[in-house]
């Protein structure tokens, strides 16, 4: 879904490369095939995590950690435990380029850099889940250089959280937004389009709102009531045959599909057929 998404913006958007520098990739995303196409193809930097302990590209990493000579620094960082600030201590080090070979045909090949990181708790105690397992590790790959520590790799990946909770996750916890109503690649688009939508109705908004009482008094009221608020009266995101996406109310939406079902009737009998024979047609 990813890959189509990019090749459409690509093509609709002007070249990546143009407008998008590196992009931070959730773990869920990992393939080599991606990467191949994000470097090669796109000319796209990227940093990801490594997506699971059963990978080949583990075996690569722990070897290089076991090497005498391995070089490490210590940082601190500001995180959120259960609802308490601490400062963290976190151990990085850059690993040697490791290639990844993917398991498809034509099997592309792609050298990443990788940065490993360990993070503890003021008194030295490992990071552990809920559930008690530890999971003070972590690693990245990129196509960037990382740099003697890898620093800069982690503060870039760490950035990602960032921009989720200043964008996505407040509208996805005002407006309800979470899932898409399908998960077709029509249906991941719409729902694309609906939060840059409301995103950018919503920024401006509040600058107006800055020397306007009753603007102020008003969104304080859409942020009480939440997902049960409606902008302007759209509440539907549709993508046409031809590509574009459109905003419109649940009546225009109602209008549109009246005049096609009028369309496709007439044109079925003037074909000749039954009315029988059309409302088949339609049913498929």
């Amino acid at each position: 879904m990813l890959r189509r998404l990019l090749a459409r913006l690509n093509q609709t958007m002007g070249p990546l490369r143009e407008w998008l520098k590196i992009l931070l990739l959730d773990r869920g995303y990992w393939g080599t095939d991606l990467f191949y196409e994000l470097k090669q193809d796109y000319g796209i930097d990227f940093v990801s995590r490594v997506r699971d302990e059963k990978m080949d590209v583990n075996g690569s990493i722990q070897r290089q950690l076991e090497e005498a000579d391995r070089s490490w620094t210590e940082i601190e960082e500001q995180r959120q435990f259960s609802g308490r600030r601490e400062t963290q201590k976190v151990r990085l080090t850059a690993l040697r380029p490791i290639t990844l070979i993917s398991d498809q045909p034509p099997h592309r090949q792609i050298a990443v850099s990788v940065v490993v990181a360990i993070q503890s708790h003021p008194d030295g105690a490992p990071i552990l889940d809920k559930k008690g397992k530890d999971i003070s590790k972590t690693d990245y790959v990129t196509s960037l250089p990382p740099g003697r520590h890898g620093v800069k790799i982690r503060r870039f990946y760490r950035g990602r959280w960032g921009i989720e909770n200043q964008g996505f996750r407040s509208l996805s916890q005002t407006w309800d937004i979470d899932r898409p109503a399908g998960h077709g690649y029509g249906a991941v688009l719409a729902r694309l389009v609906f939060v840059f939508m409301i995103y950018n109705a919503r920024h401006l908004f509040e600058r107006q709102s800055r020397h306007r009482p009753d603007y102020a008094e008003e969104l304080r009221q859409m942020r009480r009531y939440g997902p049960e608020v409606r902008l302007a009266g759209a509440t539907i995101v549709a993508l046409t045959a031809s590509g574009y996406c459109c905003a419109l109310s649940a009546r225009e939406m109602l209008q549109l599909h009246e005049r096609r079902l009028v369309k496709m009737m007439q044109r079925g009998m003037k074909e000749g057929k039954s009315l029988k024979e059309v409302i088949q047609e339609l049913d498929h």
